[in-house]
């Protein structure tokens, strides 16, 4: 049974997180390349509009992540959360390119509403995904072709066994699980902190859903962990 948790550890240190989670099955990830393209397009107008004269840190929903990266002895200017690394970029001119349509509306939904969101084949994590602090015997492969490496100890990771799937919380996913043109199934954690961006992220999964239904033709299942209900199932 797969299934996603939020180890014990992590709300220890932060009670108010939360994960709100998409499920998305039966998609088809070469459909309407153009309409996420152009939603894409749209979110970094918007984001560019919005905060233009703004500086990111100064953000509610980029200081809270800040705040925790240095509640876990982490430099908030050199381990930077991916909302604000991708917000940091677009507003530069450097936004993010068009790769293909789930990884497109993802970008496009974390610059919009402001909170981090990732997207995993779930086709390549059987045994389902866990945030914890990480292990021994835990490794991430950076994207391209880095050389494995080793979390430092307790370093709150998302993991599939001993794959670490997302480095330092929401900072640098790692090249497996990767959503390609091919996935069918896919895995989308958005997270987010009760009392500064829960809304956020639960507008955030609305609208993605929408899209993945209307564009891509998949099938949606939502849900929500935290500190009450800190695993669910995500197939039997």
């Amino acid at each position: 049974m797969s299934r996603f948790r939020i180890a014990r550890e992590v709300f220890e240190r932060f009670p108010d997180y939360l994960v709100v989670v998409l499920v998305v099955e039966a998609l088809d990830n070469q459909r309407a390349p153009e309409q996420a393209r152009a939603l894409l397009s749209e979110s970094i107008a918007q984001a560019r509009e919005q905060y233009g004269t703004r500086d990111p840190k100064d953000l509610p929903a980029i200081a809270v992540w800040r705040h925790a990266f240095r509640t876990l002895g982490w430099s908030a200017s050199t381990y930077q959360s991916s909302v604000e690394a991708l917000l940091r970029r677009t507003l530069k001119g450097n936004p993010p390119p068009s790769i293909n349509p789930t990884v497109d509306l993802v970008n496009a939904a974390s610059l919009r509403f402001l909170v981090p969101v990732g997207a995993h084949d779930l086709d390549t994590a059987p045994e389902g995904i866990t945030v914890r602090p990480s292990e021994a015997g835990d490794r991430f492969l950076p994207l391209g072709e880095g050389e494995p490496e080793i979390p430092e100890p307790g370093e709150i990771v998302y993991a599939h066994d001993h794959e670490v799937r997302t480095r330092r919380w929401v900072w640098r996913q790692s090249r497996i699980g990767l959503v390609t043109p091919e996935t069918r199934r896919v895995f989308v954690p958005i997270d987010a902190f009760h009392g500064v961006t829960a809304d956020a992220a639960l507008e955030a999964a609305e609208w993605l859903a929408a899209q993945f239904e209307r564009l891509l033709g998949a099938t949606i299942r939502r849900d929500l962990v935290d500190r009450a209900r800190p695993e669910i199932v995500l197939e039997r």
